[in-house]
């Protein structure tokens, strides 16, 4: 076997990210295996644990999952340990990768972390993980945003500030081939993006399909974008012709197209909305969220938002930009579904 680095991403917003990670370490004369996305494994990945095991939303979900999520890490763990491994490639998705820092710290290995995790806003205490002496020699630390790099400036770590993908994006959405194209003369869509994780879906069908209901019978033309297959798949046997599903495209150009296509989007509170932003297509984010996370939120999130945007808005003292109708899967769909409906109203001419 030649010498390899282990990358471990468990979310798609992490697959993301994770491709230019993965030609990286290639064109360094490593191979590159792990757990990644279509987008990891399309740049050159050999995965070693299935994909969609990994992507759980809450607490309640990865006591659900807890079975194969330990099966997996036993995986990655033993890969990480061979010889050949050279190191690893930690993005975000910290209940994993931390775990697996601390063992590769143990036998002496280099760690590539890309967002780390969001200590200014949950669980402060994890910058401890970063600061011993192996960590600082041995860990290096990537980040896309300044209040993420800032957080950690402040115990004294570097963090070398990375470009988003999104950025890096600049053809327009005439001159690229989308899902929804100019060429159709479709009216401009609004679109939901229902979330990343089955579960997550799941819990904000009824709330999305009941916007997406109201706003069809103002004349809207709306549609349903999914990240992955086992999405679309869900989404199309769902609706059952009810509503237009797309596949999210798997390049960023792609993807920055799509959304510059859209009138508004509608998505939780995660990757999706701040690419939607980053398109400066207007959004709303609204998510159903299981009762077990919500509750801990609301006791130990430091933060006022929960978007990234407002986020970076409350820090510079602005007006939040983008609206949040958040709630417990206990709270009234109907009364969470005017709300998002009312939000949409700011952005859209019925």
């Amino acid at each position: 076997m030649r010498p390899y680095w282990l990358f471990c991403a468990g979310e798609d917003s992490g697959d993301v990210l994770g491709e230019s990670l993965v030609q990286e370490i290639l064109g360094k004369g490593f191979d590159a295996l792990g757990a990644g996305g279509r987008r990891m494994e399309r740049a050159g990945l050999l995965p070693l644990v299935p994909f969609d095991d990994l992507p759980v939303n809450g607490f309640g979900d990865v006591l659900l999952h807890s079975w194969k999520l330990s099966k997996d890490f036993k995986i990655l763990k033993r890969a990480l340990q061979n010889e050949n491994c050279q190191g690893l490639v930690a993005v975000d998705y910290p209940g994993f990768n931390l775990k697996l820092m601390q063992l590769a710290l143990q036998m002496e290995k280099r760690v590539i972390y890309v967002e780390p995790p969001q200590i200014w806003a949950w669980k402060p205490k994890r910058v401890q993980a970063f600061l011993s002496p192996e960590a600082q020699r041995l860990v290096e630390l990537r980040a896309l945003y300044d209040i993420e790099i800032e957080a950690y400036q402040k115990f004294g770590l570097h963090v070398q500030k990375i470009p988003h993908p999104f950025l890096q994006s600049k053809k327009s959405f005439a001159e690229e081939t989308s899902s929804w194209t100019a060429k159709e003369n479709a009216p401009a869509p609004i679109l939901f993006f229902p979330g990343s994780r089955l579960s997550q879906a799941k819990r904000n069908l009824e709330l999305y399909r009941r916007v997406a209901n109201k706003l069809t019978s103002k004349g809207q033309t709306v549609a349903f974008v999914a990240s992955r297959n086992e999405l679309f798949q869900f989404l199309e046997g769902e609706f059952c012709g009810e509503f237009r599903v797309l596949l999210s495209p798997q390049s960023a150009e792609e993807r920055f197209a799509l959304l510059q296509s859209a009138k508004c989007v509608v998505s939780g509170p995660g990757s999706a909305m701040m690419e939607a932003f980053l398109a400066k297509t207007p959004c709303v984010a609204a998510s159903r969220i299981e009762p077990l996370t919500f509750c801990l939120g609301k006791l130990f999130l430091k933060t006022k938002h929960l978007t990234l945007p407002n986020i970076q808005a409350d820090r510079l003292k602005k007006e939040a930009p983008i609206p949040e109708c958040v709630q417990s899967v206990f709270s009234n769909v109907d009364a969470q579904a005017a709300k998002v409906f009312c939000a949409l109203e700011k952005f859209i001419s019925f």
